[in-house]
């Protein structure tokens, strides 16, 4: 008897697992889904709500921080209220990811954060952020070379970059057709892994023209 309790109680407590699980693997792709659509400030804090609760909800799983970081970065490089308190808060979210998962994509998102936070001021900033935005992009590219975000992000500063300091779309050129061959390899298909640029990248291309 009590063998068959212990038995019952193991099945029902795998069923609530796998049922959180399927729960949160749901609400993950909607809020991703939201969040490829977002261009609003309302809707970005719409989908960093679902993202921080998501991370509540499963504190193993690394991509609600990574994305909640993400948001707070593009939303203080696109000036969507205080830039400076959004980049900072996206450095938090950034440490949280940090702490959970270790990869090209986090790397990727480290420079961004951290670019988010030089943007407020470029001319005063550069200097003290420089390392903190390239170093991680160029250890992003020795992990996986196929990482378009990696080639995206660089050719980006470098194509902003005064030809003086060794930017331009010269510089950048080399980088955009890299991460342009790769997208084109890929296919464009739904995940809530990270998969944004192509749309930088059509900016890139558009400012720097790919023969």
């Amino acid at each position: 008897m009590r063998s068959f309790f212990y038995i019952l109680f193991f099945s029902i407590s795998l069923l609530k697992v796998q049922a959180q699980s399927g729960s949160y693997s749901k609400n993950l792709e909607a809020a991703v889904q939201l969040f490829d659509k977002s261009q609003t400030k309302e809707s970005y804090e719409l989908v960093f709500s679902k993202m921080e609760e998501l991370s509540k909800q499963a504190p193993g799983e690394w991509l609600p921080a990574y994305y909640a970081s993400f948001i707070k970065a593009r939303m203080a490089i696109k000036k969507m209220g205080n830039a400076d308190a959004l980049a900072d808060q996206a450095i938090q979210w950034l440490n949280t990811t940090k702490s959970k998962h270790k990869s090209d994509e986090v790397l990727c998102l480290e420079s961004l954060v951290y670019s988010s936070k030089m943007s407020i001021s470029p001319v005063f900033r550069w200097k003290a952020y420089e390392a903190r935005i390239n170093k991680p992009l160029e250890q992003a590219m020795v992990l996986n070379k196929n990482n378009p975000r990696a080639y995206i992000l660089k050719a980006n500063i470098l194509s902003k970059m005064p030809a003086l300091f060794g930017g331009g779309c010269k510089d950048a050129m080399p980088l955009i057709q890299k991460a342009k061959l790769i997208l084109d390899a890929q296919k464009e298909e739904f995940t809530t892994m990270p998969h944004w640029g192509r749309p930088l990248l059509a900016e890139l291309v558009k400012a720097c023209p790919v023969d």
